[in-house]
C-alpha cells in the first residue's frame, strides 16, 4: 500500500547552465498552474518540473528515465520539503507508465494526488490493473492530452478526469469531446487563452479549465538550502 511515511523521494537537477549557474546550484524549483471552474474558482493545481536557468523545457521529448526523475522531483518538492504548496486542493502530477509500474510506493497521500497519465503510456492490462489498484487506495486518475488514441481509450475505464487541449478541438470538435466523456469522466480543457474559447468549451461539456485565461504557470522556489546528503549523488537528470 502507498504510504507518504516511507523513504522520501529524491529531487533532481539539470546540469548547471549559463553565467549564473553557480548561484543557482541549490535552488529547488517546481511549477504550478491552477485548474479552475467556469466561475474562476480554483479547483486543483497541476504541478510541473522546473529547473533554474531553464525556460521552455520539452519534457515530453525526454527519455523515460529523465521523465521519471522529473516526476519524482515534483513529488519531492510538492510534498516532502516542509512547505504546503497546494493546501487542500488536489495536485495533478504527470506519471509515465514506467514510473507507475516500477514504483510500488508513490510516496504521496492518495487523497491529495491525481495521477495524470502521459499520452505516451502503453495501456496494457498491467497498467490498467495498476491504475485500478491505485484508485482503490484513493488516488484519482487523469488521461492527459486526450486525442482518442487506442491506448487512451483503454484507460478511460480507470479515468476520473480527461484533459483535452483546446487546439485539438479545432479539428476534432464535438466528436472528440463525446469520446472523452463517454464513460463519465470529468472533462478538463487545457490551453484556454480567451473568454471565447472558454465559452466554446463550456458549450461542449467541459467543467474544468486550465490556461492563461485563468492564470499562467508560475515557478515556485521551494528551498535555497543545499540538498540533503542522500540526494546529492543522484541530483542530476543527465
Amino acid at each position: 500500500m502507498t504510504s507518504a511515511a516511507s523513504a522520501q523521494p529524491h529531487t533532481w537537477r539539470l546540469p548547471p547552465n549559463g553565467a549564473h549557474a553557480a548561484s543557482q546550484r541549490h535552488r529547488l524549483l517546481v511549477g504550478r498552474q491552477g485548474i479552475f471552474r467556469a466561475d474562476f474558482s480554483l479547483a486543483a493545481y497541476e504541478m510541473l518540473f522546473r529547473a533554474p536557468g531553464r525556460v521552455g523545457l520539452r519534457i515530453d521529448l525526454w527519455n523515460s528515465t529523465q521523465q521519471d526523475r522529473a516526476t519524482e522531483h515534483v513529488i519531492a518538492t510538492t510534498f516532502h520539503r516542509g512547505v504546503d504548496l497546494v493546501g487542500d486542493l488536489p495536485a495533478f502530477i504527470n506519471f509515465t507508465r514506467g514510473y507507475l509500474m516500477s514504483t510500488p510506493d508513490l510516496r504521496c497521500d492518495p487523497s491529495r494526488v491525481v495521477i495524470e497519465v502521459v499520452e505516451s503510456a502503453f495501456a496494457d492490462s498491467s497498467l490498467r490493473h495498476r491504475l485500478a489498484d491505485l484508485r482503490a487506495e484513493g488516488f484519482r486518475v487523469a488521461v492527459d492530452d486526450f486525442i482518442g488514441t487506442y491506448n487512451q481509450l483503454q484507460l478511460l475505464h480507470e479515468a476520473d478526469y480527461v484533459k483535452v487541449d483546446h487546439r485539438d478541438l479545432a479539428s476534432r470538435g464535438q466528436a472528440l469531446v463525446d469520446l472523452a466523456s463517454g464513460l463519465g469522466a470529468v472533462l478538463v480543457a487545457e490551453r484556454i487563452e480567451t473568454r471565447a474559447q472558454l465559452a466554446r468549451c463550456l458549450d461542449m461539456g467541459f467543467t474544468l479549465f486550465q490556461g492563461h485565461a485563468f492564470e499562467p504557470a508560475v515557478t515556485l522556489q521551494v528551498a535555497d538550502d543545499p540538498c540533503p546528503p542522500d540526494v546529492q549523488p543522484r541530483s542530476r537528470l543527465f
